[in-house]
């Protein structure tokens, strides 16, 4: 008896020895977001003055992800949630297709389907398909055969046949180490409303939450150990230093209502975008990150994913602070940041790692040909000088957003300007401006639309507007008062939280009289919520000026002044109660 006790003793830990228990993998997840055409980076003089600082960009980007692939075994993953490509010069014009060649040459595992992603419309200079044989995905489609990655949407459908485009999919599978990770893309079900309505007419938008569910279930039973989700879908959280702490995060944006409808261990991660702000932290047992956009920064969340038991270990998860992207930083931090400089820091080489971050050159010569193609265009001088920096403001009124409108009402003689704050991308600098300056305020191919409407129908639209939480509608000629909190019980379409509206003289508007407005066809078109404003005016009423797109009528009026460019705020807009905006 004893004899046979220890053989089997002996043969026990013989096969122990020759099969033991698998370790957990550990797994990287590494998240960009809303980088809008950005994969060149950004040079800033930090305040104060003092030389230069470069920040942001896909070469450096692509340091760190070869850093942390050398210290994790290969083990990351690399995914973006959505609008990629819209928003510089420099992508605007090859319709995103740098921005693709970088993913490309990094090593992307997915991306996710943002609303931007439409914009550009038919392959070629047209935004929207204006003759028969255009197709108003074909720029999407183009970038979607370029790229080495999949474009994810699991909530986006064909209306025609209910299921998902061919050129993209719901999710993919990506193993890691023999762990094997789904990945769900999401789209903003908004998206219509935050593109050029035309160019998605033939899409449908659904629930997010049941969308993934139905992809979580089907790469469970592909066998995934785990479930990520990377959606065009954000938040907006005051404060990011404790994970454990969400109380900072904003309960009515779209990440908090899906995580609060989501059942409980459907997904492992959550990847967010669209607004445009910072998110780390752990939502009903979830990790939630968002990374800054305009390639400032990426997210990072570290899994460890038990293959046998087909589950992540979600007591050891981890969300890594936001890594800002920089080659060199101030001493002492791991931070570049020129607005938020350090007294008397120097610059100094980033350690990451164990490495030293050097932009990776097969990354910035996979992107070199398009910034020598756009180098001419950009740097061309307007002779226009700015004073000082003329700032933006997404959620009330600015002095940029005041300049754009009166430059747009002084050029086509209208009563009034209105211009959608999501439209207006970035601060006017100081200084001699150039090509690329105005470019980057005004990075949409809109064009000038002269509307004539009814007092009371620019009533309804301010109306609209103002219950939308998407902002502030910039405004020229007009001065106009909402309450945010009113009637927020109520669906953004029925609500009616503005007070007065009036002329710049303080005039009240004839509701009968019809008046010119000018604004960006996007408006013109129903964007932004504005659908069934602009249907109830008369096709004849709207005039479509396609010679120029926006950024070059402002340019051409400042030009015109010949007189250096001063901000300005008038209280056009008066807003009780203030609340937060949702993405853009």
């Amino acid at each position: 008896m004893k004899r046979t006790l220890l053989l089997g003793t002996l043969l026990l830990a013989a096969c122990s020895t020759i099969n033991p228990p698998l370790e957990p993998v550990h797994v990287v997840l590494v998240g960009t977001t809303d980088v809008h055409g950005w994969y060149a980076g950004h040079v800033e003089t930090p305040e104060g003055g003092g030389e230069p600082v470069r920040y942001g960009g896909v070469a450096t980007l692509a340091a760190y992800v070869d850093a942390l692939r050398a210290a994790t075994g290969d083990n990351v993953i690399v995914v973006d949630s959505g609008d990629m490509f819209q928003g510089t010069l420099e992508s605007n014009l090859f319709e995103g297709e740098p921005v693709v060649r970088a993913y490309n040459a990094i090593g992307y595992s997915a991306a996710a389907i943002g609303n931007h992603e439409f914009d550009y419309g038919p392959a070629g200079a047209r935004t929207i398909a204006s003759d028969p044989g255009d197709d108003p995905l074909g720029a999407l489609k183009k970038i979607s055969d370029l790229a080495t990655f999949p474009l994810l949407s699991a909530n986006m459908t064909e209306r025609s046949t209910g299921q998902t485009p061919v050129w993209a999919k719901k999710w993919t599978m990506v193993e890691v180490d023999g762990a094997r990770i789904g990945i769900i893309g999401l789209s903003t079900p908004d998206t219509p409303n935050v593109t050029i309505a035309l160019n998605v007419r033939t899409l449908a938008f659904g629930d997010p939450v049941a969308a993934t569910v139905e992809a979580a279930r089907e790469a469970r039973a592909d066998g995934a150990d785990a479930i990520v989700v990377i959606a065009h879908m954000g938040g907006r959280c005051g404060d990011i230093s404790d994970p454990a702490d969400p109380s900072s995060c904003e309960p009515q944006q779209e990440v908090m209502e899906y995580m609060g409808r989501l059942p409980a261990g459907t997904i492992d991660a959550y990847f967010a975008g669209h607004t445009h702000s910072r998110m780390g932290h752990f939502i009903n047992g979830v990790p939630v990150v968002q990374a800054w956009p305009f390639s400032s920064d990426f997210s990072r969340v570290d899994l460890w994913v038990d293959t046998r038991a087909n589950r992540v270990q979600s007591e050891r998860t981890v969300i890594m602070p936001p890594t800002m992207i920089c080659a060199e930083v101030y001493s002492g931090t791991d931070r570049c940041d020129p607005r938020r400089p350090p007294a008397d820091a120097t610059l100094v080489p980033r350690e990451f790692e164990g490495k030293t971050i050097t932009p990776d050159l097969i990354v910035a010569r996979a992107v070199e040909p398009f910034l020598e193609r756009t180098a001419a265009m950009r740097s061309e001088p307007l002779g226009v000088t700015a004073a000082e920096t003329i700032t933006r403001n997404y959620r009330s009124e600015s002095a940029l957003g005041n300049l754009f409108t009166d430059t747009m009402r002084e050029a086509f003689g209208t009563d009034f300007s209105v211009m959608n704050s999501g439209g207006i991308r970035a601060n006017l600098r100081a200084g001699d401006l150039v090509y690329a300056d105005i470019f980057q305020v005004s990075p949409f191919d809109n064009y000038p639309t002269v509307v004539t409407m009814t007092g009371a129908q620019i009533r309804e639209m301010l109306r609209v507007f103002a219950g939308s939480g998407r902002g502030v509608m910039q405004v020229s000629g007009l001065r106009y008062t909402f309450d945010a909190a009113m009637h927020q019980e109520k669906p953004p379409a029925q609500r009616d939280n503005l007070i007065s509206v009036t002329t710049d003289q303080g005039l009240p508007l004839d509701p009968a009289r019809t008046y010119t407005v000018v604004m960006p066809d996007f408006l013109a078109y129903g964007g932004d919520g504005l659908e069934s404003v602009m249907t109830a005016v008369p096709a004849e009423r709207k005039r479509f000026h396609q010679e120029q797109p926006m950024r070059d009528v402002f340019a051409a009026v400042l030009k015109k002044r010949a007189v250096p460019v001063t901000p300005r705020l008038e209280g056009r807009i008066t807003i009780l109660n203030e609340r937060p905006a949702t993405g853009d």
